[in-house]
C-alpha cells in the first residue's frame, strides 16, 4: 500500500510540471512612428523676361496701339500695329523668362498660374517725367521645356505641367508688350522699362 501511494504522488507531481511548462511569457516595447510632411517646393526665376530692344512710338490720342510679342517656345518675336503712328520695331531680340521647380513629389501635375487677360502689368521708365508714354504686359503664355511634357504648350484646361521621377520640371513665360492706350504730352524716353508680374505654381 505504501508502494501505490508513492507511485501516486510521482503521477500527480508530473502533471503539475507539465501543466506550468505551457504558460507564455511575453514582453512588450512601445513603437514609435514618424512621417514627414513635405507640401512646399522649390520655384526659381532663372532668367528674367527679356522684352528686348525697341524702337517705339506712341500714339499720343492712345487711340492706335504697337505690339510686340516674345513667344513663351523661345521663338523670334513678332511685331504688329494697329496703325500709325504707334510703332514698335525689334532692335534686339527679347527671350521668354524660364523657371526651375524642383523638391516636388515625383510625376505629379502642377498647375501653372500667370496673370489674367484682364490684368494691366505696367511697364513704366523709372525716371519718365510725367505726360511719357508707359507699355503694357499682358497675354502672358507658358511652355514646358523639361519633363514628361518636354516640348509643349501649357494648358490650363489640362494642366501639363509634370514633374519627373526626380520631382523636377522647367517651364518658361512669354508674354506681349503693347505701347501706351492713354493720352500722352511726350515720346517715349530712351532707357530701362521695367514691370513686374507674378508666377504662381501649385500642387
Amino acid at each position: 500500500m505504501a508502494i501505490l501511494n508513492k507511485q501516486k504522488s510521482i503521477v500527480i507531481g508530473s502533471i503539475l510540471l507539465a501543466g506550468a511548462s505551457s504558460i507564455a511569457v511575453a514582453e512588450t516595447v512601445n513603437t514609435t512612428a514618424t512621417v514627414t510632411v513635405q507640401n512646399a517646393f522649390n520655384l526659381t526665376e532663372v532668367t528674367p523676361l527679356n522684352l528686348g530692344t525697341l524702337r517705339a512710338t506712341a500714339d499720343p490720342a492712345g487711340t492706335e496701339t504697337a505690339t510686340v510679342v516674345i513667344p513663351a517656345d523661345g521663338s523670334a518675336p513678332t511685331a504688329a500695329t494697329s496703325g500709325p503712328p504707334a510703332a514698335l520695331s525689334v532692335l534686339t531680340a527679347g527671350t521668354p523668362a524660364t523657371y526651375t521647380v524642383d523638391s516636388a513629389a515625383g510625376f505629379t501635375s502642377l498647375t501653372l498660374t500667370l496673370p489674367g487677360p484682364t490684368t494691366t502689368i505696367t511697364v513704366a521708365a523709372a525716371a519718365a517725367p510725367p505726360g511719357t508714354p508707359a507699355f503694357t504686359l499682358g497675354t502672358f503664355t507658358g511652355y514646358i521645356t523639361s519633363g514628361p511634357n518636354s516640348g509643349t504648350a501649357y494648358t490650363t484646361a489640362t494642366p501639363n505641367l509634370q514633374t519627373d521621377a526626380t520631382g523636377t520640371v522647367s517651364f518658361s513665360v512669354g508674354a506681349t508688350l503693347t505701347t501706351d492706350a492713354t493720352t500722352t504730352t511726350s515720346p517715349y524716353i530712351d532707357g530701362d522699362y521695367t514691370g513686374t508680374f507674378p508666377v504662381i505654381v501649385v500642387y
